[in-house]
């Protein structure tokens, strides 16, 4: 077993994406199990927007109890642009573990983004100059890497990344004194430095969450099918800052759009008639001065109503606080991987009960095309 501790839902399910690309089934749970055959486990911690102390607490102790069940190693997922308290997490689950040294490498080359002299960027844009300078919880007002992480970096290497080659090299310097810290293309290297994948164990993986749920699986929906009452897609956007691209695009789809305050009866007709919703917190008068906590939270009890309603066929969820909130109101506590239609994009489906399909993509990046109709 290998396990994966990730600071929010979208990073835990996107590493599971990454593990079952590798020929490795894979399992995201939102609270430590050692009950289960998964060969890749990817625990949801839930620690992004928690103070540093409280962040560290939680990480240490999953973390403790996952050496217990003595895997063969452990990652902690971070997000790309380190965002959450990423030291804080790291030093707590190294000193958990006995691990010496600490190597973190956020950078996703095979997306853009690279740290180059010690500096994030974007695109090729310094990540301060991007539109994170102006996130609402982790504004990221330097490109430093280590001013990102609080400058304190003791113990800790921080290797630039331009290219992929980059990533395997550091990949080559993991050792079991090492705790890796990373992003999606880190933990890609570490896979593949530690063996070939295995194409008959891809395969198997994907036909085991596939033979369960065939009715709705990624390869069975042809992507012309999403507008069709046959396989109801339902599109859920947590995010304000995505919420007006994601409003036009679907207008311009003529997607039914529902904003808060959801009018729940027209959005079954329409998942019911049309095949199709986009359901999100939006930008009206009626989300303002209410928390964002608050605001998820009603926008997940939304989901729940629409799912009791209608059989629908696939979720796709947008940004780890949506995502988790939506599946910790359905009570699901474990998801098995399938296959992920497209690079950074986690599938899953519930393994306790027949539910839908679930999409779900970090908010910092934006839907393939091939996922978001």
């Amino acid at each position: 077993m290998i396990v994966v501790l990730a600071d929010d839902l979208s990073g835990a399910a996107e590493l599971a994406g990454v593990a079952l690309r590798h020929g490795l089934s894979a399992e995201v749970q939102t609270g430590f199990s050692a009950a289960t055959d998964a060969e890749v486990v990817c625990v949801d911690t839930d620690t992004r927007l928690l103070p540093p102390a409280e962040a560290a607490h939680i990480a240490a102790t999953v973390a403790r109890a996952a050496v217990a069940a003595r895997p063969e190693w452990i990652f902690k997922k971070c997000d790309s642009v380190l965002r959450g308290p990423v030291l804080a997490e790291a030093r707590a689950m190294a000193r958990a573990t006995g691990r010496r040294r600490i190597v973190i490498l956020s950078a996703n080359p095979t997306r853009g983004r690279v740290i180059r002299a010690g500096r994030y960027f974007v695109e090729d844009v310094p990540l301060n100059q991007t539109d994170f300078a102006h996130d609402p919880a982790h504004p990221r007002t330097t490109a430093s890497v280590a001013g990102l992480l609080g400058n304190d970096l003791a113990g800790v290497e921080t290797p630039d990344a331009e290219t992929a080659a980059d990533v395997a090299r550091a990949a080559a310097t993991v050792d079991h004194s090492t705790l890796p810290v990373g992003a999606a293309d880190f933990f890609s290297a570490l896979l593949a430095a530690r063996g070939p994948a295995s194409a008959a164990q891809a395969m198997r993986a994907q036909q085991e969450c596939a033979s369960t749920f065939n009715e709705a699986g990624t390869r069975t929906i042809p992507h012309s099918a999403i507008h069709t009452p046959h396989f109801p897609t339902l599109l859920v956007c947590g995010s304000v800052a995505s919420w007006g691209q994601r409003r036009a695009g679907a207008e311009k789809l003529g997607i039914p759009v529902f904003a808060l305050p959801h009018d729940l009866a027209a959005a079954g007709d329409a998942l019911r008639s049309q095949g199709c919703g986009l359901l999100g917190i939006g930008d009206s008068p009626a989300t303002q001065g209410v928390t964002p906590a608050v605001l998820t939270q009603t926008l997940a009890a939304s989901v729940a109503a629409l799912l009791g309603a209608v059989p629908v066929a696939r979720l796709l969820l947008e940004g780890g606080a949506t995502a988790r909130a939506v599946i910790r109101a359905q009570g699901w506590s474990q998801l098995r991987a399938c296959e992920a239609s497209a690079p950074g994009i986690g599938a899953l489906r519930p393994t306790a009960a027949p539910g839908p399909l679930l999409l779900i993509k970090p908010g910092s990046y934006p839907w393939p095309a091939a996922v978001w109709p």
